[in-house]
C-alpha cells in the first residue's frame, strides 16, 4: 500500500437549485483517496460509515474507484452527511450533520493498515476534536509511520466545530510537529495562527516542507529545497469544494512518482516540488469544474503524462 488516508467519509448534499439537491462523495480523506485511486495509486481509506443505505452507497462508490476499504469500519451509528451551499465566489459553506455519526466513532483499537516504506500517511485536523478521535489518529500515525511511511498533515481547519479555540490551536500544533509535509491554505493559517502563519509554522513544524495554497493565485512549497511558487491553472470555478483535496492527491502522486522522500537529494531538489505543485494544480482545476469534490476528477490523461515524465526523470 502506497498511501493510507485517515478520517471522515461522508455524503455531501449539494444544493444546486431552490429545491434540488445532489449527493456527492465527501470528507477530505475520502476525496484524496478517490483522486489518488483514479490516478492509479494504491491507496487505503481508514474511517467509519454506518450500517445503513448511505454507508452501503459510500462503500460501493469507493470500491468502484479502486480504493481499498478493508479498514473502513461499519458502525451502528448513522453515516455522516453535510449540506453544502456556495457563496457568490463559488466557495462552499458547510452545514454538518455529524453529531455522534459513524465517522466520529473511530477508536484507537480499530484495525490500521500497513503502508510501504517510503509511502505516505495522510491525516487532517478534523479528527482531533474529541479525545477518542485524537487517540485513533495517534494510533493510525503510529501504525503507519512506525513502518516507514511519511506523514502528510492537511490543515483542514473547521474552527466552528471545536468547543475551545485554545484547545484547537494546541492540538493542531501538537500534530504538525511530527509532519513531513504540512499543507495549508491561506485561510487555514489565518484560522489557526492569525496573521503570523509563517512564524507559526516555523515554531511548530520547522522540519516539515510546507505546501501553502493561495486560492486561484497558485501555491508555494517551502522546505530544504528553498521556496518554489507555481501559479494556478486558469479554470472556470463552478464549485470550489474539494479543490484542496485534489491538490493534495496530485502532490502526493507526484512525490511517489519521483521517489521524493525526506533526507534524500530528491527532497532537496526544487524541480521536484515545482512538478508536484503542477500536478496538484492539474487536479485542482479538475475539481472546481463541476459540483462536488470528485465529480470533476475525470479525463486524467494530462496528469498521468506529467507523472510519467516525473518517473522518467527519476530513472535518468
Amino acid at each position: 500500500m502506497k498511501v493510507a488516508c485517515f478520517g471522515e467519509i461522508l455524503w455531501d448534499i449539494h444544493q444546486i437549485g431552490a429545491n434540488t439537491f445532489h449527493r456527492v462523495l465527501g470528507g477530505a480523506p475520502a476525496n484524496v483517496a478517490t483522486s489518488l485511486a483514479r490516478l492509479g495509486v494504491s491507496v487505503a481509506l481508514v474511517g467509519g460509515v454506518g450500517r445503513d443505505a448511505f454507508g452501503d452507497a459510500l462503500l460501493g462508490h469507493l470500491l468502484r474507484d479502486g480504493v481499498d476499504v478493508h479498514f473502513v469500519k461499519r458502525s451502528p451509528k448513522r453515516t455522516g452527511i453535510t449540506f453544502v451551499t456556495r457563496d457568490f465566489r463559488r466557495e462552499p459553506r458547510f452545514l454538518f450533520y455529524r453529531h455522534d455519526s459513524a465517522d466520529m466513532a473511530m477508536r484507537a483499537s480499530d484495525k490500521m493498515p500497513l503502508v510501504d516504506v517510503g509511502g505516505w500517511a495522510l491525516v487532517g485536523t478534523s479528527t482531533l476534536m474529541t479525545t477518542e478521535l485524537r487517540d485513533a489518529t495517534v494510533a493510525f500515525i503510529d501504525a503507519t509511520v512506525r513502518r516507514g511511511a511519511r506523514l502528510f498533515v492537511d490543515l483542514n481547519v473547521r474552527a466552528h466545530l471545536w468547543s475551545s479555540p485554545r484547545e484547537m490551536k494546541a492540538k493542531i500544533a501538537e500534530l504538525v510537529r511530527s509532519a513531513d509535509v504540512v499543507k495549508a491554505s491561506d485561510a487555514d493559517l489565518v484560522a489557526v495562527a492569525g496573521r503570523s502563519g509563517r512564524r507559526w509554522l516555523e515554531s511548530f513544524a520547522p522540519n516539515a516542507t510546507w505546501l501553502l495554497t493561495h486560492g486561484g493565485d497558485g501555491a508555494t512549497a517551502i522546505g530544504p529545497h528553498g521556496e518554489v511558487f507555481a501559479p494556478a491553472l486558469r479554470a472556470k470555478c463552478v464549485d470550489a469544494t474539494g479543490a484542496g483535496d485534489a491538490f493534495i492527491a496530485g502532490t502526493i502522486a507526484a512525490l511517489l512518482a519521483g521517489d521524493v522522500r525526506p533526507g534524500t537529494a530528491a527532497w532537496r531538489d526544487a524541480a521536484n516540488w515545482a512538478a508536484a505543485i503542477e500536478v496538484g494544480h492539474i487536479l485542482g482545476a479538475k475539481a472546481v469544474s463541476r459540483v462536488g469534490a470528485v465529480e470533476g476528477i475525470v479525463n486524467l490523461g494530462g496528469a498521468r503524462r506529467k507523472l510519467r515524465a516525473i518517473r522518467g526523470r527519476k530513472a535518468r
